[in-house]
């Protein structure tokens, strides 16, 4: 029987991964009190700047903070959901928290490591030094393997894999940056992985909602345009 998602993972498992990601919006705030704001690091100079400068007053700041807040957790979980999916694939292993090598993948019979990000500026020079860390720990520890700095969204809206060269790093042909469709493709071996999973969200989004959650059809047509632009 085939598969009603995507092929290279089950249906429960794509499932559960819709899940972390669905109940990170019940779970965050989309409205704050001051003491939410104090507890959150509230920064009292950029709010003036914010409030002056957009033309808001405190209650309307209030409500874009909140969204702002919650949209960096809602995020994370984007990037998290890309490596619980990825590491429900055969042959590969999502390594979660706290596994010594401090990468995000790996494939089992440790012939490749992955550092798994969303978007592609979610890493700046300080982080980008410690990926090439622990890029290169990997593969002094397994010679055989190759190391992958990978991203979902890049810049350019592309998709593509190269030898990552790093200033002040030695080049070594084992450490490659992977970003955009090939991520998927590396993992699963389908060129069109990437796509399917995308075309599968409304699909389980709406079995996990039991059919309550849809998407219009004017707006998917909209959604796939837009896919087209980000990740074509």
């Amino acid at each position: 029987m085939a598969n009603r998602y995507v092929g290279f993972v089950s249906d429960s498992h794509f499932l559960k991964c819709i899940a972390h990601v669905c109940t990170a919006y019940k779970e965050t705030k989309t409205e704050l009190t001051v003491n939410d704001l104090r507890g959150n690091g509230l920064d009292p100079f950029k709010t003036v700047f914010d409030i002056a400068n957009r033309k808001l007053d405190f209650d309307k700041w209030m409500a874009v903070e909140a969204v702002r807040q919650a949209d960096k957790t809602l995020n994370n979980r984007i990037g998290e959901f890309h490596q619980m999916l990825l590491g429900g694939v055969r042959g590969w292993v999502d390594l979660g928290i706290g596994d010594d090598s401090k990468l995000d993948l790996m494939k089992s019979d440790k012939s490749a490591f992955m550092e798994l990000k969303n978007k592609y500026n979610t890493v700046n020079a300080d982080s980008a030094d410690k990926v090439r860390d622990k890029l290169e720990a990997a593969i002094t520890t397994y010679p055989k393997a190759t190391a992958y700095w990978a991203y979902i969204i890049s810049k350019k809206n592309d998709s593509g894999e190269k030898v990552w060269k790093k200033k002040g790093r030695r080049t070594d042909e084992r450490i490659k940056a992977i970003w955009g469709a090939k991520v998927y493709e590396l993992i699963t071996g389908d060129a069109n992985a990437l796509r399917n999973t995308w075309k599968a969200l409304p699909v389980a989004i709406a079995d996990y909602f039991k059919g309550k959650a849809g998407i219009s059809e004017p707006d998917m047509k909209k959604l796939v345009e837009l896919f087209e632009s980000a990740l074509g």
